[in-house]
């Protein structure tokens, strides 16, 4: 059978002292410890909140640039039109053209004249 050791501490001043210091070092390691795991928490919550951040402004700043080519493009569109209207006004100040489209739109004919529409003119009209 074998033989139960028993060891009985000592139970003087340097045991005691000893002892009071290891306890207190677990417990400022302890302490350490749980501090270390809040700051890292807090880290953690910050760069997350900086990341949502980020990704936000990153996808509004993406919606930006789309909305502007959207728009650049509609102005270039807007602009097109503003000349070929300037180019329709300027031609309405001239009384040849006028006179042409009278006669093409709403069939009016000089004196004497007669008008016939084609198949092949309005093709043509079309493509003007």
């Amino acid at each position: 059978m074998k033989e139960k050791k028993t060891v009985t501490r000592m139970q003087n001043r340097y045991i005691k002292d000893k002892e009071t210091l290891n306890k207190a070092r677990n417990r400022r390691r302890v302490a350490l410890a749980r501090r270390l795991a809040v700051l890292l928490v807090a880290v953690a919550v910050v760069f997350s909140a900086l990341f949502v951040l980020y990704t936000k402004q990153t996808m509004l700043l993406q919606d930006k640039k789309a909305e502007k080519v959207k728009v650049e493009k509609k102005l270039a569109d807007a602009k097109l039109e503003e000349k070929q209207l300037k180019g329709e006004i300027s031609k309405l100040h001239d009384d040849d053209y006028i006179a042409k489209l009278a006669r093409s739109e709403y069939y009016l004919s000089k004196e004497g004249e007669i008008i016939f529409n084609t198949p092949t003119e309005k093709k043509k009209e079309k493509s003007e």
